[in-house]
């Protein structure tokens, strides 16, 4: 029997209750050392940019990550049929002088391959990310969503609060986004319904992000874009 590959983080940590609210088939777990041959990247391509990385990258940052200890916790849903990747999240706590020495969650990269939409996996990996924020002993969780996608983390009981503000160091050349559009049929309004898929180019790297149904939102582009794609959104800032 082979050894089982290291995880990121304990797998104690993950709840057998939203576990079984997955599909038959499917698997919440740690991510492991051995994700980036099961389409970690393929999966994260639906957020923003990923670059080139090699497995060696990709293995030292892991290590790095898995030497910050009780810090990062990626959490994968892989399809086990197939052995790919199809959903990820990110929490990472932040030790604190504040609050008595306390622990803030942030929220980060939450994504869903754009194949198993409907399946609520979104919604799942929000939950196992404040069980464990729970488990680790934060006394708040942060993340940054769209307007577009506050509807969905209100539903998991997140509410809007004070200003998200961002200023990107890499000197890198503005991204430059393309998004195919088509008049929407039942509207008389300038708002366009975003049709077949979205072309993203960054950095010369390129990815490209299928929308189910709704809406494409341009933002302020700055030196690179992030894609939030949750229920059937797609928001490119």
């Amino acid at each position: 029997m082979s050894p089982q590959p290291q995880t990121l983080f304990s797998s104690e940590l993950i709840s057998a209750t939203i576990q079984n609210q997955l599909p038959e088939g499917y698997l919440m777990r740690p991510l492991e050392i051995t994700d980036y041959n099961k389409g970690f990247y393929d999966c994260l391509a639906g957020l923003t940019v990923v670059g080139k990385v090699s497995e060696a990258s990709f293995q030292e940052a892991f290590a790095a990550m898995l030497r910050a200890e009780t810090v990062y916790h990626i959490v994968v849903i892989e399809d086990v049929h197939e052995s790919r990747i199809v959903a990820t999240g990110t929490l990472i706590v932040e030790q604190k002088f504040l609050r008595g020495c306390g622990k803030a969650g942030h929220i980060e990269d939450i994504v869903v391959h754009d194949s198993q939409r409907g399946k609520k996996f979104g919604i799942r990996l929000i939950d196992q990310l404040k069980h464990i924020g729970t488990a680790v002993g934060c006394y708040k969780l942060l993340l940054t969503c769209s307007e577009t996608n506050e509807p969905f983390y209100e539903k998991s009981g997140f509410l809007r609060k004070d200003l998200h503000m961002a200023q990107y160091l890499n000197p890198t050349p503005p991204a430059t986004v393309t998004i195919d559009v088509a008049p929407t049929p039942t509207s008389s309004t300038s708002t366009a319904t975003a049709i077949a898929s979205s072309s993203i180019t960054s950095n010369n790297a390129s990815t490209t992000l299928t929308t189910v149904d709704s809406r494409a939102m341009l933002g302020g582009m700055s030196r690179e874009f992030n894609a939030v794609a949750m229920g059937e959104s797609v928001y490119v800032k």
